[in-house]
């Protein structure tokens, strides 16, 4: 998960070099407007998804579910058929 964050991190990082290259040459591929435009809706996009991650793990898992409470004060892992599921 590291690389592929660190790939599209790199490759938005060279575009975004190549779009000053053709700016500084005077090549207008993208217009500033659609720029902008762009990264509102790359924010948005982002926004919504850290919205849905913390909303799956505040309402949909169950911590408790794969941990035996009653052996001591750490964490030990259920024995038995019920700890495969």
């Amino acid at each position: 998960m590291k690389q592929l964050i660190g790939a599209l991190i790199l490759l938005l990082g060279v575009v975004l070099g190549g779009l000053l290259v053709l700016r500084i040459w005077g090549v207008v591929p993208v217009s500033g407007p659609t720029l902008v435009r762009s990264g509102a809706t790359l924010l948005v996009l982002a926004a919504v998804l850290v919205m849905l991650i913390i909303g799956w793990f505040a309402f949909f898992k169950n911590p408790s579910a794969s941990y035996d409470a009653r052996v001591g004060n750490r964490a030990h892992p259920r024995q038995g058929p019920e700890s495969q599921l």
